[in-house]
């Protein structure tokens, strides 16, 4: 019998940085058509593919079945007093209710165009019940963490954002010449608004699984 040899196959690519890998969240609550909420000042996200095996020993050998799903979803980051998304895990966590979660990977070579400046990336969305809610507050930035452990398990989809939302979660604020605002960086007022608050918590959201 002559020997088969297939070949290997070697990945070209870059790994993924996790300042790419973005989560947002959004309440249950709020009516179709509102954004999702992007947690100011993310520090760290870790999402865990969980679960149990059924293991058993049999006469023909060792058994491994899946038993369950437990999927989780940790986010870390520091506290921002009109951040609406710590509120939405407040109140999630009182009531016992979920929150709807995605997790974002923004890699331009992971995209596909989806319409005039808006491009589709991979995404997991699940529906997430907040098992702790944790303020560290020493002597630095009060820090705050939490976990979603969520329902069923993770979906595969997309999440659409526009050239204009990347960039405006990639910076504070844009470039501006003498004159052209009022007002620090958090609050920019250019004039034709009262206040204007440049710091990204809010993006678009994608109908997917929603």
């Amino acid at each position: 019998m002559a020997e088969i040899n297939n070949g290997i196959t070697k990945y070209q690519g870059k790994p993924i940085k996790g300042n790419r890998v973005w989560y947002f969240i959004q309440s249950v609550k709020v009516p179709i058509g509102s954004p999702a909420l992007l947690p100011a000042f993310q520090t760290e996200g870790t999402t865990t593919l969980g679960g149990d095996n059924i293991d058993e020993q049999t006469k023909m050998g060792r058994v491994i079945v899946k038993s369950t799903d437990e999927d989780a979803i940790e986010l870390t980051q520091y506290f921002a007093p009109d951040d609406e998304s710590i509120n939405v895990i407040k109140d999630a966590k009182k009531e016992g209710t979920s929150v709807k979660v995605w997790r974002v990977v923004v890699s331009e070579e992971m995209a596909e165009e989806e319409g005039t400046g808006v491009k589709a990336y991979p995404s997991q969305f699940g529906y997430g019940i907040p098992d702790e809610l944790e303020f560290d507050e020493s002597d630095d930035l009060v820090e705050v963490s939490y976990t979603l452990n969520i329902v069923g398990k993770l979906q595969e989809g997309t999440f659409p954002l526009s050239d204009e939302d990347v960039n405006m979660i990639e910076s504070l604020y844009n470039f501006q010449r003498p004159g052209e605002t009022t007002g620090d960086y958090d609050a920019i007022n250019d004039g034709t608004t009262t206040t204007t608050t440049t710091q990204p918590t809010t993006t678009t959201t994608t109908t997917q699984n929603s």
